[in-house]
């Protein structure tokens, strides 16, 4: 399974990348990986909240490739669920993660 997190917007506009695949991580932590993708309940998320009217907001797009399914989700800051924020965090804090600018 790989993890791709691209943020943007916000007032610089900068957009980053960060992708975690589980092929990078030692088992413990491979396992702890699709627990935490799967407690984030990713392809059951409600469609984003029209982000224009925060033109300023801080976007996310999150996809998930893996043998069972592929799929992307979008929200803002303001609109990511806890567990969604759980799951950036716990990507954001691996070392193995592989973090760009585009």
């Amino acid at each position: 399974m790989k993890l791709t997190i691209i943020r943007g917007g916000g007032i610089a506009g900068i957009v980053a990348r960060t992708e975690l695949d589980a092929q990078a991580l030692p088992e413990p932590a491979a396992k702890a990986f699709a627990q935490e993708v799967a407690r984030a309940n990713l392809d059951s998320l409600p469609a984003p909240a029209d982000a224009r009217r925060w033109p300023d907001a801080q976007l996310y797009e999150i996809s998930v490739e893996s043998t069972e399914h592929s799929f992307k989700v979008r929200c803002t800051d303001d609109s990511m669920p806890e567990n969604v924020r759980l799951l950036v965090a716990w990507v954001d804090s691996r070392p193995e993660r592989i973090d760009s600018i585009e």
